[in-house]
């Protein structure tokens, strides 16, 4: 790990004399994958992401006068479980839930809305989570799946260095066999038909026939895994062992660093799109370290305070804090519940400038949401594995969005159909009121 400027004394006397007078307590649902076969990813992740919160507890007494009650729930990456984490979180009173598993939040979707609990994915939500006047009780900032795979299709085709871009080529879709896991798949096959390359899909199952010994008998050009759904078992290493150049792999949503440092040398050029830096090289990184991991309050061992995962967690954490202090102004009050949180969320707007008040200048793009845009489809970028570190390898590449809106609508209106004939009941319109200017 890079090492980080140490705070001064004052900073951090004057973050340990918080006052502990009795406070407002606002709660938050963090669903945990820190068991299971899902954990090597969900433990940096609910580390980044508990860790942050822990902070802004000792160094500002909590949110806006507000304690943040980060309430863990353990799903092993198991969708029923997470469901039962949703129950109990909605009787604990969380003003917001993460479940931080894309099959989860596709199932929690009717629920949320019914319960009038705001859901937040992070980089790993449903396209249908980005239409806030359809879901509003939906949130997937910085950017959605399709967004991610729309950016590494964008990448792959600059990468040809040719006007054709992949016309002619072979693009494997690796992903995990599941509703989640599938629902890119039409979206790519029509970003197949419209650039002219061969789409083959590959879900990945335990204990199945090796599909990568099987992609690469096919021959593709490129691959891209998609790990936003989750992923089991060990694909880097099976990719490497299948004789697979990582170098033509680009990932969306995983994997992290400890599973390139385990593929070795056979790792390096591995790609992967991001929203946000990998590294520790910001202030409030040092807050953390001074204020949790140091004072023994973290489940983080220093040496792992970083990382793309780790990193995603403390993004998750930015925006529902951020989102807390929007509802809080808005309601004119600490306390807040889920109506004012959603109000916060879609109120929500982290600039240049609030990003350096929070210490985390460069850490991401400025994020603005609204009633209708609940994810922001912030451009992103592609980092690379050197072997030891990432470095970027590409500027920002938007999602295509006038591309994918179409197909967002089809999206839409088919998970509408399906919910009215599973439940006899039309999708409700939005009632919710949406802020002047939003």
């Amino acid at each position: 790990m890079p090492v980080r400027r140490v705070l001064s004394a004052l900073v951090a006397a004057a973050a340990l004399a918080v006052p502990a007078a009795a406070q407002e307590t606002v709660t938050v649902s963090l669903f945990t994958q820190r068991t299971g076969p899902l954990a090597e990813a969900g433990t940096p992740v609910a580390n980044g992401f508990s860790d942050y919160f822990t902070m802004l507890d000792r160094r500002d007494g909590g949110v806006g006068g507000a304690r943040v009650a980060v309430l863990e729930c353990e799903t092993g990456g198991e969708v029923q479980r997470a469901l039962d984490c949703y129950e109990a979180a909605r009787a604990r009173g969380a003003v917001v839930v993460n479940p931080w598993h894309a099959d989860a939040a596709l199932a929690l979707l009717p629920r949320t809305g019914a319960d009038r609990i705001p859901m937040v994915t992070t980089g790993y939500g449903v396209a249908l989570a980005a239409r806030g006047r359809v879901f509003p009780w939906a949130f997937a900032p910085p950017a959605t799946v399709w967004d991610g795979l729309a950016v590494a299709i964008a990448h792959l085709a600059a990468r040809e260095d040719s006007p054709d871009g992949l016309r002619g080529k072979t693009v494997a879709y690796f992903h995990h066999d599941s509703e989640a896991g599938r629902d890119p798949i039409p979206m790519l096959t029509d970003l197949a038909e419209s650039a002219g390359f061969t789409l083959r899909t590959y879900p990945l199952l335990p204990g199945a026939e090796d599909p990568w010994r099987r992609a690469k008998a096919a021959s593709p050009d490129y691959v891209l895994l998609d790990g936003t759904a989750g992923m089991t078992g060990t694909p880097v290493e099976d990719a490497a062992a299948a004789g697979w150049p990582l170098e033509r792999i680009v990932a969306v949503g995983w994997p992290g660093d400890d599973a390139l440092r385990r593929a070795g040398k056979a790792a390096q050029g591995f790609r992967e799109v991001a929203w946000h830096a990998p590294g520790d090289s910001f202030p409030a990184f040092d807050q953390i370290d001074l204020l949790v991991i140091d004072a023994g309050l973290s489940r983080t061992a220093k040496s792992d305070a970083t990382g793309v995962l780790y990193n995603r967690g403390i993004y998750n954490a930015v925006v529902v804090s951020e989102a807390i202090r929007a509802a809080q102004r808005l309601a004119g009050r600490a306390a807040i519940d889920g109506e004012a949180m959603r109000r916060g969320l879609e109120a929500l707007h982290i600039d240049a400038v609030r990003w350096k008040e929070l210490g985390l200048t460069g850490f991401a793009g400025p994020l603005k949401l609204g009633c209708a845009d609940h994810s922001g489809h912030l451009a992103g970028f592609v980092q690379e594995w050197t072997g030891t570190r990432w470095v970027t390898v590409s500027d920002r590449i938007a999602p295509m969005r006038d591309h994918l809106r179409p197909l967002l609508d089809a999206a839409i209106g088919a998970y509408q159909e399906r919910i009215t004939a599973e439940t006899g009941a039309p999708w409700p319109e939005r009632r919710e009121a949406c802020e002047a200017g939003r």
